[in-house]
């Protein structure tokens, strides 16, 4: 079968690999749409383990279903979700899923990025969902991002009657915005300095949209003449930019939560200010991944037409052209995600 192997963001060859077989418990999936992430993009962490096939936003049919496998067959439309927790450690007990050991470990094989991938037992047990018909395989590949933004929102323990404060209004930023919304907060703000960003914030319904005050004084004052109030409950801070995480600092109110959704390099350090989290009792939360229960939801919000899957999708490409794809996610240009389809020909990516 064919697979998009990945050496640097810039050399990614499509090559024949072995096609997997599923085993007991197993099942095989022809893959339909895998989905582009910012980790995918991350040649400081993707260059190490090179030649490599990414891809774990893939959904697409089952081929094979493997002995004993008794919840799907072949031609289910089906969600894979690439880590799974094994319910059984100490991190797991404390519902602590996505910092289980077997968790980081477990993928699909080999990834998203090839025509067929092959999901473990443990995957067809805990975490591979049935899609609705209603439910296309475009609108399916962002179950992944979106679980993670329902991961944030479930470590921050948020209430409709928060303030929140958004910081980086990429994908999974609009995503985080319109679940907020779907969830019932009404009271958000979101920063961003890309006007095009701004206009795609204020069409998910928050309150304004804008690049902050270099000075936090100023911009807390703006907050109460616009307002009426000047303190953030929550602040998601949803961007890997450094500056963006001070100023998501700076924006968390007394007693509020910090946010810090995405990872910079690791040479690249952020300034705590101790004193002022000290006398602001704030938290500190940082959010990795998605668990089994995210993903069941986000399939829930995207089934019900509370979250728009297919407004994030700007652009579309083939196999072969995934190299392309991680330099248009890079990109400043108007785009917010790009899929791979998998069958789709090299001929442009609308």
């Amino acid at each position: 079968m064919k697979a998009a192997v990945y050496y640097t963001n810039t050399d990614v060859r499509v090559e024949e690999v072995e096609k997997p077989s599923a085993g007991p418990g197993e099942i095989l999936v022809k893959t339909d749409t895998c989905g582009v992430c910012v980790a995918d993009t991350m040649e400081w962490y993707n260059k190490p383990k090179a030649p490599v096939i990414l891809g774990h936003e893939a959904v697409g049919t089952v081929a094979e279903a493997g002995e004993g496998v008794t919840d799907f067959q072949v031609g289910d439309r089906v969600f894979v979700h690439h880590h799974i927790p094994c319910m059984r450690c100490e991190e797991c007990r404390k519902g602590h899923y996505t910092l289980c050991r077997q968790f980081k470990k477990t993928h699909y094989q080999p990834g998203g990025f090839a025509e067929y991938f092959k999901a473990g037992a443990e995957h067809v047990k805990k975490d591979t969902l049935k899609l609705p018909d209603h439910v296309s395989f475009e609108e399916a590949s962002l179950i992944e991002p979106l679980a993670c933004a329902l991961h944030g929102i479930e470590r921050m323990d948020v209430k409709p009657s928060d303030r929140i404060a958004v910081v980086g209004t990429g994908t999974i930023g609009l995503m985080l915005i319109e679940a907020l919304k779907a969830y019932g907060v009404s009271d958000i703000v979101a920063y961003e300095i890309i006007p095009w960003r701004q206009e795609m914030a204020k069409k998910k319904g928050v309150l304004s949209a804008r690049a902050a005050e270099e000075d936090p004084e100023k911009e807390l004052e703006k907050l109460q003449e616009e307002f009426g109030w000047n303190q953030f409950d929550k602040v998601c801070v949803m961007a890997k930019d450094v500056r963006a995480m001070e100023t998501g600092f700076k924006l968390t109110g007394k007693g509020g939560k910090l946010l810090l959704f995405a990872t910079p390099a690791p040479e690249e350090y952020l300034k705590f200010y101790v004193s002022e989290a000290f006398f602001k009792e704030m938290e500190v939360l940082l959010t990795y991944s998605a668990n089994q229960n995210n993903t069941r939801e986000a399939l829930r919000l995207i089934a019900s037409g509370m979250i728009d899957a297919k407004s994030y999708i700007t652009h579309r490409f083939s196999l072969g052209e995934l190299d392309k794809a991680i330099a248009q996610t890079i990109g400043r240009g108007q785009c917010l995600k790009c899929i791979i389809k998998i069958d789709k020909t090299e001929e442009g990516s609308k």
